[in-house]
């Protein structure tokens, strides 16, 4: 992000603590560190640059709908945001808008969900950039990948788009979708979000994160739960230099007593390539290693929570 300040070598802030210092700054939050310019480079790149000159402009919106969502309770509605939106006009003697939060609310409408996440890919490589090479592992680049469910309100858009769980009668619940995050483990920024609907041919989170593998660099580590840890997911991040650490998938079962040992519950063992899969074609298939040589270990965990 433009402005971005400088990163301490240490991280010892507590997360929480800085969020609260940030969003109890005055002003439109995010202002200082994310450019007008840079956000109009961005909308009109994706056609969906608004209220230029206006007091609703596409850098006002996005600002104030930023720091909207850091907000709590009566601080993160319209009113509230509006009011901010009048006080930050004024300061730079620039027109003040009614307190009528329709105009607000419309125009936070209009923003464009693929202009949102070209800049948040941009800041967060942005951010990536500036990491200290003394937070990587080893010298590489560890990216967390992790999934999760959302809900959503029940509007008809979203109802055709994200439809709700099949267990739920129509009427009742609400539009949930899956998400899967590539995240980086030095700086927790968000480098690539993919979005699905909960349930459906190639939704889940595997196909998820194989939409996102074009952000994966040779050299980085993925880091993933046991849900990916399947032969083709490592093998097709290996084909793109990409190494794998997850936990070992439940229905795999472990025997130390087999492959090249290398001390108490540490060994090399061997995975052979499975029969083709629904979703992946002959061409992509023939191209993936038949075996594929891995590190298998067991580790205790001393403090819970913590891998």
């Amino acid at each position: 992000m433009d402005g971005l300040p400088k990163f301490p070598s240490r991280r010892s802030s507590d997360f929480r603590r800085i969020v609260a210092s940030f969003r109890s700054q005055p002003d439109v939050l995010f202002a200082s560190v994310l450019s007008a310019e840079r956000i109009e480079r961005i909308f009109r790149k994706h056609d969906n640059l608004f209220g230029v000159g206006r007091i609703y402009s596409t850098a006002v919106v996005l600002w104030s709908f930023l720091r909207q969502v850091l907000r709590d309770g009566k601080e993160s509605s319209c009113q509230a945001t509006v009011a901010r939106i009048v006080a930050f006009q004024q300061r730079h003697g620039a027109p003040v808008p009614t307190s009528d939060t329709r105009d607000y609310c419309r125009a936070r409408g209009k923003l464009s969900e693929a202009a949102l996440r070209d800049l948040s890919r941009g800041g967060a490589a942005q951010t990536q950039s500036q990491a200290d090479p003394g937070w990587f592992w080893k010298g590489r680049q560890a990216k967390l990948i992790d999934g999760c469910t959302f809900t959503m309100p029940g509007t008809p858009a979203n109802q055709a788009q994200y439809p709700q769980q099949k267990a739920q009668k129509p009427g009742v619940g609400f539009p949930i979708a899956r998400s899967v995050a590539n995240i980086s483990l030095a700086m927790a920024a968000v480098m690539n979000l993919a979005i699905g609907p909960y349930s459906g041919k190639e939704t889940g989170e595997s196909a998820l994160l194989r939409s996102m593998f074009e952000t994966m660099a040779p050299g980085e580590i993925a880091v993933m739960d046991r849900y990916s840890c399947s032969f083709m997911m490592i093998a097709l991040l290996f084909q793109r230099g990409v190494q794998t650490c997850a936990r070992k998938h439940q229905l795999r079962h472990s025997n130390f007593r087999r492959g090249k040992r290398l001390s108490k519950y540490d060994h090399l063992i061997e995975w052979v390539r499975p029969p083709l899969p629904k979703w992946m074609d002959e061409e992509t298939y023939v191209q993936i290693l038949e075996k594929l040589e891995l590190r298998e270990l067991r580790y205790n965990i001393v403090v819970p929570g913590r891998h």
